[in-house]
């Protein structure tokens, strides 16, 4: 484990280096150097997970409210201005519920349908944690919480490292692509760890380095191409970029730029053999989800068995006009993640992929007049055949001002840690119990490596 955050070697840092230009491909060192070859469970079939990052922190109390009573009485007092009508929110019948009646936002009307059927579950008030802890350490102020809790970039990267309480250069993706990359892929020439929305910590392994995707698909350097008045110049280029170096770091980046030539030559050609898929929303959600699911039609031209993807939504960061703007991306994200299910199933594996989202944090219960304020525990979704759905996961909070998790101005205070729920997700992709700390070095302090939601 103490590789992971000690300081990088010469020759790391220049793999890493080389890694962050902008011609970046994906290596085929990484599945030589993956620790899973000794530690990964035997290979089986194909599965995938595909990260759904809600960035700027969303809204949970709008997302989903408790809607009998003097359950919905409590959301409205604290609420007030930016509570939810019961007329926008559907009601949700989950098996072996015993909390107050719940309502999804209806702009997730999308979801209803598979949240019935059993191929989505909600994990309620999940958020990172240090350790678990009360209200009354809280108050007490013995508490070891996350570092900067409440700021965007820093819970964005304890969420995306699964360390809260120390600076870490790769997240729990990434540590799972190390475990696995090696063992299931290793007649792949593409990174295990796929993403649509840029370089991320998150999808960041020791040996795992992401590959990155538009919507379009590869990332092709034109210049090197060019139409026939550029043919002059495309070839030299070309030499220029990939000829063998005699200097150290010339020659590592002339290997990263093959590299990325010869990778983008494949998963271009592995994409087009994809048949079309039914459409999806014209969204930027949609858009990634739509890649990501077509680069799961291309899995066996790419010799994979495993393959993590990351995409990201923003428009979270709900300080003012919460409803309207709210309500909007919500319908943007549910859309695109019934659609994507949907793809799934007609490419033969809605029971090997499963899509979940994240995001930096929940949001204060209590509203500033126009929308809410930066908060901690939120509610998530798990989505894909595999799910055993149409269940809630973790204990749904009191939806109340002073209520057993309130940390001040409606902030929950977590009761299940990221460690667990990632845990459970590493668990089903087949990271070994005893490579669970690898991936998640705090899970030790936690109860439960396991929160049930897949099979």
């Amino acid at each position: 484990m103490a590789n992971i955050h000690q300081h990088v070697g010469r020759r790391d840092f220049l793999k890493r280096a080389s890694a962050a230009t902008a011609l970046a491909g994906t290596p085929f060192a990484a599945n030589l150097l993956a620790l899973g070859a000794a530690s990964a469970q035997p290979v089986s079939g194909y599965k995938a997970l595909v990260c759904i990052f809600l960035n700027g922190g969303n809204d949970q109390s709008n997302t989903i409210v408790p809607m009998a009573g003097s359950a919905f009485d409590a959301y409205t007092r604290a609420r007030q201005s930016i509570a939810l009508p019961a007329s926008q929110l559907i009601s949700l019948s989950p098996q072996g519920y015993n909390g107050p009646g719940l309502g999804l936002n209806a702009s997730l009307s999308s979801l209803k349908p598979l949240f019935d059927q059993g191929k989505v579950a909600l994990l309620s008030n999940v958020g990172t944690l240090v350790t678990p802890i009360t209200l009354a350490q809280w108050n007490a102020g013995t508490a070891r919480i996350p570092n900067q809790l409440f700021s965007h970039e820093d819970q964005t990267g304890a969420w995306q490292t699964g360390i809260p309480d120390r600076v870490s250069a790769s997240g729990w993706l990434g540590r799972i692509g190390d475990l696995t990359a090696g063992a299931f892929n290793p007649g792949s020439h593409v990174s295990i760890a796929i993403s649509t929305a840029g370089n991320k910590v998150m999808q960041t392994g020791n040996s795992t380095i992401q590959y990155q995707i538009t919507t379009a698909g590869a990332v092709r350097i034109n210049a090197i191409y060019g139409p026939e008045r550029w043919t002059y110049v495309a070839g030299p280029l070309r030499r220029l970029m990939t000829e063998p170096r005699t200097n150290v770091l010339e020659a590592e980046l002339t290997k990263v730029a093959s590299r990325a030539i010869d990778t983008e030559n494949e998963v271009s050609t592995a994409l087009a053999s994809v048949s079309p898929l039914a459409p999806f929303p014209d969204t930027s959600i949609g858009r990634q989800l739509q890649i990501v699911a077509r680069t799961i039609g291309a899995r066996n031209a790419l010799s994979q068995k495993r393959q993590i993807f990351f995409v990201e939504a923003g428009g979270y960061d709900t300080h003012d006009s919460l409803i309207p703007n709210h309500n909007n991306i919500l319908k943007q994200l549910g859309d695109a993640m019934a659609a994507f299910y949907q793809a799934t199933v007609t490419l033969g594996v809605g029971q090997d992929v499963t899509a979940f989202t994240a995001s930096d944090f929940g949001r204060g219960l209590q509203g500033n007049g126009r929308g809410s304020d930066h908060g901690w525990g939120g509610h998530h979704f798990i989505m894909g055949g595999a799910v055993l759905g149409n269940r809630v996961y973790g204990s749904f909070p009191t939806v109340a001002l002073k209520g057993p998790e309130d940390v001040g101005q409606g902030r929950l205070m977590p009761t299940t840690s990221v460690d667990e729920y990632a845990a459970t997700l590493a668990r089903w992709f087949g990271v070994a119990d005893t490579d669970m700390a690898t991936v998640l070095p705090n899970i030790g302090r936690f109860a439960n490596r396991n929160l049930g939601f897949l099979a």
